[in-house]
């Protein structure tokens, strides 16, 4: 084994004492980097991401391709030879496309939804889209639902093509069906139920005097749309205390009889909130979705065919 000389000692010695100074130093200087970095940010922090900006551009762009697609799909279901032309600003291939002479279908209420986005490619995002339409061969026929998918490019978020021809296709599939969450029957008799009847007449008939049955902040105004209106059910999501408070809630839900001006019946369902102001029940708001009750979804069996209504 080789013996270290004393100058060599010496040199190893030195080193040792300068690398015991500058790594302490070395250290310092790093920590205290990371701490003005610390300092910049809280100063100065990073603009967050533009969520907003990029959500109002899909949801734009989702728009464009349902919009879109309708009006290709609707084009050329009731298109004749006529109107070959008009396919052109659809469909990359028009001149594959069969066409009658004299147009074969009448189209109404068309509805469309898209499935999630693909990844963009050179500048296109692409979407699927199911357009449901309502046929008819002749004012007098039975109408009937079909579904369409259809492809679609959006191109540098602003143009809109179809990538290829519509399909036929089958209806999407049934839900399920849930209970809603009013287990308290209220009796037809008691003061709840004659003020709920009394809101739903000024609400939906010309009958004056709503503002005796909502709440200031209720935004409520009177449609007058029907000439009576019956209530024929009237359900609660808990017992009605007897002395409310203040302020306390209560989901109610009404079933409604309405005649229109015409004659003609129209059942319609109310899911509401009530709130008690010195120690009397008043409509806050019309509920967007009712109250659900905790039982386990039943699925919906299909009893028609795709295409049937």
């Amino acid at each position: 084994m080789p013996v270290l000389t004393d100058t060599w000692k010496c040199r190893l010695s030195g080193a040792a004492r300068g690398a015991g100074r500058i790594i302490p130093a070395v250290l310092v200087a790093s920590a205290s980097i990371d701490g003005l970095a610390v300092v910049w940010r809280a100063v100065f922090p990073s603009s967050p991401p533009p969520i907003a900006a990029i959500a109002g551009q899909v949801d734009h762009q989702v728009d464009l391709a349902k919009g879109f697609a309708i009006d290709c799909v609707t084009t050329y279901l009731t298109a004749s030879t006529t109107q070959a032309a008009n396919l052109g600003r659809c469909f990359p291939h028009p001149d594959k496309l069969s066409m009658p002479t004299t147009p074969a279908l009448i189209v109404s209420s068309p509805t469309a939804y898209t499935s999630q986005p693909a990844h963009p490619r050179d500048d296109v995002t692409t979407y699927g889209v199911m357009v449901a339409v309502t046929e008819q061969p002749y004012p007098t026929a039975r109408p009937a639902r079909a579904y369409y998918q259809i492809p679609v490019g959006i191109y540098r978020n602003a143009s809109p093509r179809a990538l290829d021809n519509l399909a036929r296709v089958d209806p999407p599939p049934p839900g399920v069906d849930l209970e809603l969450g009013y287990p308290v029957t209220i009796a037809a008799n008691t003061a709840l139920s004659t003020m709920l009847s009394g809101f739903i007449t000024c609400y939906l008939t010309k009958a004056p005097g709503l503002e005796r049955f909502i709440t200031t902040d209720s935004g409520l105004r009177a449609l007058a749309g029907y000439a009576n209106t019956t209530i024929t059910g009237v359900q609660a999501a808990t017992n009605p205390p007897d002395n409310p408070a203040d302020n306390t809630e209560l989901p109610v839900h009404i079933d409604v009889s309405a005649r229109r001006p015409d004659y003609t019946q129209i059942d319609l369902s109310y899911p509401l909130t009530l709130r008690s102001v010195g120690g009397n029940w008043f409509v806050a708001q019309i509920d967007a979705i009712p109250v659900m009750g905790d039982t386990t979804p039943t699925p919906v069996q299909s009893t028609t065919q795709g295409g049937s209504s």
